[in-house]
């Protein structure tokens, strides 16, 4: 008994609920039917045209800074060195002396041209009292022999062969003149060359000496005291830290846009400098050309450091749009333009150059006061309707 009237409940109770439940359901349909549909358009950022935007026609490089005035300064004769007065590091004025070559053997050559000099001189005076007993006995037998001819000629008181005799003495005394005289001029070169090789040993001396050619720092010490050089053999390198300039390489295909003191550098430490040298020809195997900048004194920057930098060939002021509005699309350059009725157009691009993310738009008209896709391009297409986002 009670197993049945339990089930006869349960059967009553589900015929009272059924209608309810279906009531129920009905009235959850009605409300999904009222309610709207989700908006399925893409939802993207736009911007409008940036005006003002400062741009530059530029190329990154990279170089280096050196000094602007670098010296060898090397011996200029073959020996061995006697004294060094300067040593790495030390600033040195222009003609302090650096080091000494061979003075001793020097000192004598300058010596032994001088004696020579001295030798010369006495010579030269020799040859002048030569010159004078030659031209007195010239002058003794010019006289004979007019004597002689006058004689033979007007009272035949002397002979012809006493005459004859008379004119071959005056002859030879005119040759012995004329030989005192010629070993005059002999003795005048001789003082000459002399002299020249006094100044030759002078300037060996003065040259063994080595001396800064300007105000620097000595960076290196090649030899010191007692070593043998070589002509030529550098002793010391040094520079001159006051002037240090950036030295930069450009491919050739920008040399023409190139102008000294008018093309600027801008470094990566802050100096914009303009440019102060312009090789004048381009390297055949790099097909590069060189470019230097002279720089304002920075302690923080030394030489042999590196430097990055960009050459500014052009700056101009003009209209931007974000670097991911511009894309390419069909073989031409487009940015998305949102139009009134949320669909997208694509408008042609004149790029100009680019800066800080930012690209510059050559025909702004065709997007004043126009909403342009700023993200998210690459994946819309012509027509596509979307909800711009401010």
């Amino acid at each position: 008994m009670n197993k049945g009237t339990t089930i006869g409940i349960s059967r009553g109770w589900a015929r009272a609920a059924l209608p309810a439940l279906l009531l129920a359901l009905a009235g959850c349909q009605k409300e999904q039917a009222a309610a709207p549909a989700a908006d399925a358009r893409p939802r993207v950022r736009v911007c409008a045209l940036t005006p003002g935007l400062t741009f530059e026609d530029a190329a990154t490089v990279q170089g280096s800074v050196r000094t602007k005035f670098t010296a060898a300064v090397a011996s200029r004769l073959p020996g061995t060195i006697d004294a060094v007065f300067a040593d790495e590091g030390d600033a040195v004025k222009a003609g302090q002396a650096l080091f000494q070559v061979d003075r001793v053997n020097l000192e004598n050559q300058v010596a032994i041209a001088k004696d020579d000099q001295a030798v010369a001189r006495a010579a030269r005076e020799e040859a002048l009292a030569a010159q004078a007993e030659a031209e007195a006995a010239l002058a003794k037998a010019e006289t004979d022999a007019a004597r002689f001819r006058r004689l033979y000629e007007g009272s035949r008181s002397v002979t012809k062969d006493a005459w004859e005799r008379a004119e071959l003495q005056a002859r030879t005394a005119a040759a012995a003149a004329a030989r005192a005289k010629a070993a005059v001029a002999s003795a005048d070169a001789k003082i000459l060359q002399a002299a020249t090789a006094l100044r030759i040993a002078e300037k060996n001396l003065a040259d063994s000496r080595g001396v800064a050619p300007f105000d620097g720092i000595i960076t290196r010490k090649a030899q010191d005291r007692g070593d043998y050089v070589g002509a030529g053999s550098p002793i010391f390198l040094m520079d001159d830290p006051r002037v240090r300039e950036v030295c930069l390489t450009l491919t050739a295909d920008r040399y023409g846009e190139v102008a000294v003191g008018k093309t600027v550098v801008a470094t990566d430490f802050g100096q914009e400098l303009p440019v102060t040298y312009k090789a004048p020809t381009v390297d055949p195997r790099t097909r590069t050309f060189e470019l230097r900048a002279v720089m304002a004194p920075d302690a923080a920057v030394a030489p042999g450091m590196l430097c990055g930098a960009r050459v500014v060939f052009a700056r101009r002021e003009g209209c931007g749009l974000p670097a991911g509005a511009v894309a390419r699309r069909g073989g031409r350059e487009v940015a998305f333009v949102v139009g009134d009725g949320g669909a997208v157009e694509a408008v042609e691009v004149r790029r100009g150059a680019s800066a800080g993310g930012m690209v510059e738009i050559l025909n702004p008209e065709a997007f004043q006061g126009r909403r342009v896709v700023a993200e998210g391009m690459l994946l819309l297409n012509v027509g596509d309707a979307v909800v711009p986002v401010e």
